[in-house]
């Protein structure tokens, strides 16, 4: 059923917007459409990784929770998840009962007002719990993996109630379906479980789990920043407040990631001036801070333009967007020119092409918050997650 509204006032109807930019799938982060980009370079970088991520103990929680479920021999796939939510609230819930004021506990607000998250740690971690090979069950999503588990527990409890009624005549029947048991399944690759796990409950890693999972991102991650730092104990990297910054210490690394860090850092000043002409565009050149950015930046447009944007397409696979880079290309182009009326239109188009004039923002300048600043600055790559995992690695195994 479609939905609209009566636009009585500006004000009104930035409130419906706002509401749908909520619903919107998209990031309110991502309003020019470059994701592609950002995403392939952050798992460039540090694979496994997402931005929802806080603590790297769900990489352990997860996978503990899961295997009791296996061993419990539910069949029923809702349930199965039911407990597992209830697993993971639970877990939030002793946090913070034991712990008021630690930081990073998924759920922790939404507990505060009586609810709880949609997205669970299972599945904000499942990603990461795969490419670290922590979970050994291929590129099963995280409900394929239920399901398997639930089939292979019905056909356990089949192959008991057979053996149960000794009948001879089926004996051939529960040899042949003996090979899918599920004891000759193993879904996990985690030699830290201890069946009191959850009694023993904290938020910090131990020892153990510590040296594990340093030990599965640099054997899973390759030649990424993640797990280069790890595997040299590069601990000083958590001493960089941004990506960016890294730069000072980026010599450290093998030369293709530096090669990958400086193309993906002139990525990002570029998008930067993107957003400051969108910001601009947007409260109609009335956002002061957005016309300050743009005049630090200007004498310097042409010197970031000359970004090799096809070693950036090639490097994060963005070909397979040709629209986004169209866009950016041409962006590039008015740059150079410093035609910047160009610049600001291919812009808004950009915008348009991605929300329809009803929602996108650029169709209506002026009528937003002309203080209020859209859309992101510059890009940081899940930087901050990979810290916090690697400061509770580093906090966990001793290290300091």
């Amino acid at each position: 059923m479609p939905i609209g509204w009566i636009d009585f006032s500006k004000k009104e109807r930035n409130k419906v917007i706002s509401v749908l930019d909520l619903l919107s799938e998209n990031s309110t982060l991502d309003e020019l459409g470059i994701a592609t980009i950002r995403d392939g370079f952050s798992d460039l970088f540090f694979p496994g990784t997402s931005t929802v991520q806080t603590r790297a103990k769900y990489f352990f929680i997860v996978p503990y929770a899961l295997r009791d479920l296996e061993r419990s021999g539910e069949t029923d796939a809702n349930d199965f998840l039911e407990i597992l939510n209830a697993i993971e609230r639970e877990c939030a819930e002793r946090f913070i009962e034991n712990n008021p004021g630690e930081t990073g506990v998924i759920g922790s607000r939404s507990l505060a007002s009586g609810h709880w998250v949609k997205r669970t740690p299972a599945d904000i971690y499942w990603s990461g719990l795969r490419q670290y090979n922590i979970f050994h069950g291929g590129r099963l999503s995280l409900s394929e993996y239920v399901r398997a588990v639930c089939e292979i527990n019905a056909k356990k409890r089949n192959l008991i109630e057979l053996g149960n009624r000794n009948d001879k005549a089926e004996e051939n029947d529960t040899d042949d379906a003996d090979a899918g048991d599920i004891r000759s399944m193993h879904f996990w690759n985690i030699p830290t479980y201890d069946d009191e796990w959850f009694d023993k409950l904290k938020i910090e890693l131990t020892k153990e789990e510590a040296k594990f999972l340093k030990e599965r991102i640099i054997n899973s991650c390759g030649e990424s920043i993640f797990a280069h730092a790890l595997k040299n104990n590069l601990w000083e990297i958590m001493e960089c407040d941004s990506f960016e910054n890294l730069k000072d210490m980026i010599r450290l690394f093998p030369k293709q990631i530096q090669k990958d860090y400086r193309l993906a850092k002139d990525f990002s000043e570029f998008n930067y001036v993107l957003r400051i002409i969108y910001n601009i565009v947007l409260s109609d050149e009335k956002n002061e801070e957005a016309n300050e950015a743009f005049d630090n930046y200007r004498s310097e447009m042409k010197n970031i333009a000359n970004i090799d944007l096809e070693a950036v397409f090639a490097c994060t696979d963005a070909w397979k967007n040709p629209m986004m880079c169209k866009f950016l290309l041409a962006a590039k182009s008015e740059m150079l020119d410093e035609n910047i009326s160009g610049l600001k239109k291919i812009v808004e188009n950009r915008e348009v092409f991605l929300k329809g004039s009803g929602r996108a923002r650029c169709a209506h300048p002026g009528e937003f918050d002309n203080t209020e600043w859209f859309g992101g600055y510059k890009l940081n790559y899940r930087f901050d997650n990979a810290i916090k995992i690697m400061n509770d690695i580093y906090t966990g195994g001793g290290e300091c």
